[in-house]
């Protein structure tokens, strides 16, 4: 009987193994709560085989991280330099995240919003229109609507948001967000940590 299980674990495998490294080698997560059957599929799979993903990636040296409702991969034996220029690449989302937390203190995995609610409040407030002016000045991302889209589509490259109506527009923060928040609190912890008393 165990070998039909681990057979089946192995067949499993096989079918997902290249989705799931195509989805995570691009840095993209696979979130619980999206809304594509897919991945939902790929995550419950696996939650469920995760160590046998575990010592199949670490072979390929990757590493198969799982957070709060979300997998990731990661490198073994990152250098101090590469971990480096993943912290200043990942800055831009100190800004977003301050952004969207300014918008509403709620923003996170599970949180729904329109666009064109985002797009209004900027208008409204003057704290979040200076925020937002500042996160894409160097692509010339201007207008509101610009910026907005500029940044659901930053969201939706990392899984972070989901689209889950075309038609007004409305997006589910995913369970991946938690990374971002995750990542920005270290930040902000080491930080504290440098501050001399």
């Amino acid at each position: 009987m165990q070998s039909i299980k681990t057979l089946n674990i192995r067949s499993s495998m096989r079918n997902n193994t290249r989705q799931i490294y195509e989805r995570l080698s691009r840095g993209e997560f696979i979130a619980v709560d999206s809304i594509n059957p897919s991945n939902r599929h790929l995550y419950e799979d696996m939650e469920e085989n995760f160590d046998d993903y575990v010592d199949f990636f670490m072979e390929i040296g990757l590493l198969l991280e799982h957070g709060n409702g979300y997998f990731y991969f990661s490198r073994s034996g990152e250098s101090r330099q590469t971990v480096e220029q993943k912290l200043e690449s990942f800055s831009k989302w100190l800004d977003y995240l301050d952004f969207l937390k300014t918008y509403n203190q709620s923003f996170t995995a599970g949180y729904q919003f329109r666009k064109s609610h985002l797009i209004e409040q900027i208008s409204l407030d003057i704290e979040l229109r200076e925020k937002a002016g500042h996160l894409f000045k160097k692509y010339g991302a201007g207008s509101n609507p610009e910026i907005v889209n500029k940044l659901l589509q930053e969201m939706q490259n990392m899984c972070f948001a989901e689209c889950i109506s075309d038609q007004d527009e409305t997006f589910k923060v995913t369970s991946a967000f938690h990374y971002a928040e995750e990542l920005v609190n270290m930040i902000q912890i080491a930080n504290e940590d440098e501050i001399p008393e």
